[in-house]
C-alpha cells in the first residue's frame, strides 16, 4: 500500500480514487496534485462524490455533473478508461464566495479486482486546461 500511495502523490495531474456503490462514484482518495490545485483538505473529500465535494454553478446545474457521471458510468460497464475531452466545471473560489470559470479534460480509468475482473475503483484525473480554451475563444 505504501508503494501505491508515493506513487499517487508523486503523479502531477490532480487524481481522485473513486469507489461505485449504488450508482454513486465516491471519493475514497485524493493525490497532492488534486488538493493543491483544488485548495480542499483531503479528509473533508472522503466519502463524497463529486458534486457534494465541488459544488456545480448554479448556472450550469445538471449539465456538468450528468456528464461526468455518464463517463464514469461508461468506465464501469465497459471497462475500459473513457475521456471527457473538454468540460467546463467552474470552481468555487473559498475566498470570494463566487464562481470562477473553468475548463477540464477528464479521464476515467477502471481499476480492476485482479481475481474477479470487477471494476471496483475508477481513477479519475482531471487535467485543468482554462487557459488553452479561453484563448480559443478570443
Amino acid at each position: 500500500m505504501k508503494i501505491y500511495q508515493d506513487i499517487f502523490n508523486a503523479l502531477t495531474l490532480p487524481c481522485l480514487v473513486l469507489e461505485p456503490m449504488g450508482g454513486q462514484f465516491l471519493i475514497r482518495d485524493s493525490n497532492k496534485a488534486y488538493v493543491n490545485a483544488l485548495a480542499k483538505k483531503d479528509e473533508k473529500l472522503i466519502g463524497m462524490n463529486i458534486p457534494e465535494a465541488f459544488p456545480e454553478n448554479p448556472e450550469h446545474l445538471g449539465t456538468t455533473w450528468e456528464e461526468i457521471h455518464t463517463s464514469l458510468n461508461k468506465a464501469l460497464v465497459k471497462g475500459e478508461p473513457d475521456n471527457i475531452e473538454t468540460l467546463r466545471y467552474d470552481m468555487l473560489n473559498c475566498e470570494t464566495d463566487e464562481f470562477e470559470e473553468a475548463y477540464w479534460q477528464i479521464e476515467n480509468i477502471p481499476v480492476k479486482d485482479e481475481t474477479s475482473g470487477m471494476v471496483i475503483y475508477i481513477l479519475f484525473i482531471a487535467r485543468e486546461k482554462t487557459t488553452e480554451v479561453l484563448e480559443k475563444i478570443k
